[in-house]
């Protein structure tokens, strides 16, 4: 008879075994989908779900660059913002409940972003930090007072902005159906949220600033947060300064009045993201401004020495290829932000059809506008980049092509039908095979830690979902279909390689038009079908 002490512990074979069982997916360690508090009163914001919403033309208003209007910031202007960037706009009752759809695309519907309010005192609100309820568009008061140099503080800019909006992660929220990966996704997420929001902003005339460097543990603390499990990523300033705020962060406010849900019952820790999170920490004002002050801004020189050539193709040209310097690109669609917005969705299945050149240039260039922030203004270049592979474009050869900003146009790669190595890329999915276009957002990481440190990655995940949040916006205003899809990473950047070396792919975002069914359709590439016979032994026979 063997004992416990030559066999080990016996324990051990069912831990070993519960880990490794498979399921569809565990619905009941999911993180709820809404952060309350409930002991605090909700205070509802201004019903403007039932007026039209903002009727600026929506290429213009991603386009627009940012008003700098002196006009104050009233408690409508923030419900307008708030609503047309993260609220619910759509309710609709499925076999299992109610689903909740809101304004900007979430990577599962995971919805990772909460959204603080801090502001001065408002028509119609009081001084305080609030946070949003995007569920029953309503605010919960935190803290009461004008407490804005306290963040000014943190953020080591001390200009009086009437509002400011910190968006934070709840990481459990990704990691619970993407595991490691889903530290990416939470700060995509943010971004087709910043995209919705500078939109919005242009719409009403209202300057909206996005900040990402700032002294995180000072905002934690301000908020109530443990970074570890939901952490400050960005800060949008909304209206133009009104003044300067006192110097010095005041007095340290005190714990808040309240607890929240827990947003952690069941959570896995995921080491990899919580040790470069850790790292991406700016732990002192000295380092914020030291952050904030990085990065040389001066576009990419690759895109003036590329030139253009036989193989470049003006996006300010007709279907003949001819260059036009008088076109307006963003007026090839009247339809309005207000508009876009709640009726947008994501495309499930493409038509293989082509689009128009006229529709597929205004993409291009509203997801190559500037980006209201120190290190974006005048673009992306040189820390991110925009491939597309065409299939589909009136009067555009099929191919692999790169955005060139400098010059304003598409510099074919390599002409070709790359249909099947597009779903390939796409994660093994139908929908980049069958879209007429598909761009690839790719990032120069080493240049971006080189000059930002660990933080710059989680500042390029979330330019890159403004980017491809822009294009979900302008296909919708265009009359097409777009998605966001995962990827296989190193295909990426190898196809369009020798072009894209040294590049890490960050977002795709396939674009066409919907097809009438919208239900995903299987996909198989020959290329995977090829590393399954590979991966089986075939071709290693002796």
């Amino acid at each position: 008879m063997t004992t416990t002490e030559e066999t080990g512990n016996v324990g051990f074979a069912r831990q070993f075994n519960d880990a490794t069982k498979l399921q569809y997916i565990n619905l009941a360690n999911k993180p709820p989908l809404y952060k309350i508090y409930p002991g605090l009163r909700a205070i509802p914001l201004p019903d403007v779900a039932s007026d039209p919403g903002p009727v600026m033309p929506t290429l213009e208003a991603i386009r627009g660059g940012g008003s700098q209007a002196p006009g104050p910031v009233t408690l409508e202007t923030l419900a307008n913002l708030l609503y047309h960037a993260a609220a619910v706009i759509r309710r609709r009752n499925l076999r299992d409940g109610e689903v909740h759809y809101r304004a900007a695309a979430s990577a599962g519907a995971l919805y990772p972003t909460e959204v603080y309010v801090v502001c001065g005192d408002l028509d119609g609100l009081r001084a305080g930090v609030y946070h949003f309820n995007p569920r029953d568009f309503t605010l919960a008061r935190l803290r009461n007072g004008d407490l804005r140099r306290w963040l000014g503080a943190a953020a080591v800019d001390h200009a009086a902005y009437p509002v400011t909006l910190v968006f934070t992660s709840v990481f459990w929220r990704s990691a619970w159906k993407y595991r490691e990966r889903g530290y990416r996704y939470c700060y995509w997420d943010l971004g087709t949220i910043g995209a919705n929001l500078l939109a919005a902003g242009n719409a009403a005339e209202t300057a909206v600033n996005l900040r990402f460097g700032f002294v995180d543990h000072l905002v934690c603390g301000f908020l109530g947060l443990n970074v570890a499990d939901e952490a400050p990523g960005l800060l949008a300033h909304v209206g133009t300064p009104d003044g300067m705020l006192p110097s010095g962060s005041g007095d340290v406010p005190g714990l808040l009045p309240q607890e929240s849900n827990d947003l952690q019952a069941g959570a896995i820790e995921y080491p990899l993201s919580r040790e470069l999170h850790r790292a991406s920490l700016l732990r002192s004002t000295d380092d914020a401004a030291a952050w904030n002050d990085a990065g040389n801004r001066a576009g990419s020189d690759r895109d003036e020495l590329d030139g253009t050539g036989d193989n470049f193709r003006p996006l300010k040209s007709g279907s003949d290829g001819a260059f036009d310097g008088a076109l307006d690109l963003v007026a090839n669609s009247a339809t309005s932000l207000g508009d876009c917005i709640r009726f947008r969705g994501s495309t499930r299945r493409f038509a293989t059809e082509p689009i128009p050149w006229e529709a597929f240039r205004s993409i291009v260039d509203a997801a190559g506008a500037g980006i209201n922030s120190p290190h974006f203004a005048d673009g992306f270049s040189p820390y991110l980049s925009l491939y597309f592979i065409v299939n589909a474009v009136d009067g555009l050869e099929s191919g692999a092509y790169y955005y060139n900003r400098f010059y304003g146009g598409l510099k074919l790669l390599k002409a070709g039908e790359f249909r099947e190595t597009a779903g390939h890329l796409g994660f093994e999915q139908a929908l980049p095979a069958d879209a007429s276009a598909v761009a690839f957002i790719t990032a120069d990481l080493p240049l971006i830690e080189r000059e930002f440190g660990p933080r710059g990655y989680r500042m390029a995940q979330t330019i890159a979902g403004i980017i491809g949040g822009r294009i979900y916006l302008a296909s919708h205003a265009t009359g097409l279909g777009a998605t966001g899809l995962t990827f296989f990473d190193d295909a990426v950047t190898e196809f369009f390689s020798p072009h894209a070396q040294g590049q890490e792919a960050v977002f795709v975002v396939p674009i066409g038009v919907p097809h009438g069914d919208n239900r995903v359709r299987p996909f198989r590439s020959r290329l995977a079908v090829s590393l399954d016979a590979r991966a089986r032994g075939a071709g290693q026979a002796e």
